[in-house]
């Protein structure tokens, strides 16, 4: 990084002629590209003068020099500086320093010059490593929130990437406030730059996102007055970032970015508060809502996103893709909304497309509450395949004792109650014999009804619960004995199917 106006001051060869700041006090951040001893600067270069330099007009001098675009004006006197100019640098905001004469403006000269070549000695080898970086990047094929991750790395400030619609697709904070993403919309459309990059006066770096005449959207870097390093890093990172998205030009850049944010809160990988923040840039204000989780399984993930896709283009959700071949979608209704009326509606326009399981959480009212909704759903969809449900979606509550040992089906205990109730029929060969078990067991012990679910006579039923009751050495008889038995043929389910 080019060096500021105080660290310029703070130079040993400066400080000897006991530097004192008149005005401009606030901008000694400024940096300085360059010295200037005699006429105008150019744009961000420290002006160096003694006072006989300084001529008769000099507050007309010192506006023309501030419009210059000068980082700031030293004045070497053994007297004082003139109020007139010191009034008008104050109303300038325009760094004046008086230096006195124990210094030469050549020693500081010196001084000054071979701290900013340090400086562009530093910024070309970090320039390289950018240009090395981001190569790499390109021919890993990363995608645009791996690249974003990287620029907010690189840069230490927060990157966005949005849209043309000034929603945002990606974001990294690195470790700043996640408030940078408040009133996004609103606040981004605020920010105007002219030409490919160019930095807001709101102290935002801005490059454009596209290739040739279609522009996808910008990037933008929250940063003070950026060195040429953090413009290379930011035009760098939107190039690659454009070739990510030619390369996948016939998806949806805002899908992914829901994607990556409800993968990223079921993995953990993001926090409730930033999830909540990132929803509501995306669009989706999970605050004022009532937030319901719903995953349709499937066979096929992709299969699913493309088929019920259109479904979804009317609510206000996100949706993701999940790799166990379920879409996962989050709803955000508005308070007043029936939800069970929006979820029948959804499950039912769902379930006419394709064979699958509708399954939903409770309403919560927090996007707080997001990721255990969503894993709430989940787990619901996961227990809930492969059965025959009479309700347009399953809940948890539908699941009843076979939903429980899902949820328990990692759990020794239950494991062990298993081999305890149903080691023999677990052999190989006895796969009839446990289909008659669970028939008679879901019969509540009616055996004409067991017979009937398994199209067997009565007499075969007969000889086959003999023979597992000898295996077992249990009296199927006993109603304590057969719910014993249902829990455990509903964990070994579980456990199967896990």
């Amino acid at each position: 990084m080019l060096p500021t106006i105080q660290q310029v001051l703070d130079l040993d060869g400066v400080r000897r002629g006991e530097p004192a700041v008149l005005a401009g006090l606030r901008n000694l951040d400024r940096t300085v590209r360059w010295v200037h001893v005699a006429g105008e600067p150019r744009c961000g270069e420290l002006l160096l003068v003694t006072d006989s330099a300084v001529p008769p007009d000099g507050v007309q001098w010192l506006e023309r020099v501030a419009a210059t675009g000068v980082a700031g004006v030293v004045v070497q006197t053994a007297g004082v500086v003139p109020d007139e100019l010191v009034h008008a640098a104050q109303r300038l905001a325009l760094p004046l320093v008086r230096l006195g004469t124990d210094t030469g403006l050549s020693q500081v000269t010196e001084a000054v010059l071979a701290l900013v070549a340090a400086s562009q000695v530093t910024e070309s080898r970090q320039c390289e490593e950018i240009h090395r970086r981001f190569t790499e990047l390109t021919r890993s094929g990363a995608g645009a929130s791996t690249v974003v991750s990287h620029a907010a790395a690189m840069a230490k400030c927060p990157v966005v990437l949005e849209n043309t619609a000034h929603q945002v697709i990606a974001f990294s904070p690195a470790d700043a406030d996640l408030d940078v993403l408040d009133g996004w919309e609103a606040s981004s459309r605020q920010i105007v730059v002219s030409g490919q990059t160019g930095y807001d006066k709101a102290g935002w770096l801005v490059t454009r996102v596209g290739a040739g005449t279609a522009e996808w959207g910008r990037l933008l870097i929250r940063c003070p007055e950026p060195a040429t390093a953090q413009v290379v890093l930011a035009e760098r990172a939107a190039d690659v970032i454009a070739l990510a998205l030619l390369a996948h030009k016939d998806e949806d850049p805002r899908l992914q970015a829901q994607h990556a944010l409800l993968t990223g809160l079921v993995t953990g990988d993001i926090l409730s508060a930033a999830f909540a923040v990132r929803a509501r840039a995306l669009g989706v204000p999970l605050d004022q809502s009532v937030v319901v989780a719903v995953v349709v399984r499937g066979r096929s993930p992709h299969d699913l996103a493309t088929r019920f896709g259109d479904l979804l283009q009317d609510l206000v959700c996100l949706r993701a893709a999940f790799d166990d071949g379920s879409l996962g979608i989050l709803l955000a209704l508005r308070p007043d909304d029936d939800v069970h009326g929006s979820l029948v509606r959804l499950a039912e326009a769902v379930r006419r497309r394709a064979p699958v399981i509708v399954a939903t959480s409770e309403p919560v009212a927090s996007a707080q509450e997001a990721r255990k909704a969503l894993l709430e759903a989940q787990q619901v969809a996961a227990a809930a395949i492969g059965g025959r449900w009479d309700v347009p979606y399953v809940k948890l509550r539908d699941l009843g004792l076979h939903g429980l040992m899902h949820q328990l089906r990692d759990d020794p205990r239950v494991q062990a109650h298993v081999e305890r109730e149903l080691g023999p029929l677990l052999k190989p060969g006895h796969t009839d014999l446990i289909a008659t078990l669970r028939s008679y067991v879901d019969s509540g012990g009616n055996k004409t009804d067991a017979a009937t679910a398994t199209n067997l006579s009565r007499q075969a039923l007969y000889d086959r619960l003999k023979r597992v009751s000898q295996l077992l050495d249990a009296d199927l008889d006993s109603p304590r004995v057969r719910a014993s038995l249902h829990a455990a043929l509903s964990a070994h389910d579980a456990i199967g199917h896990g």
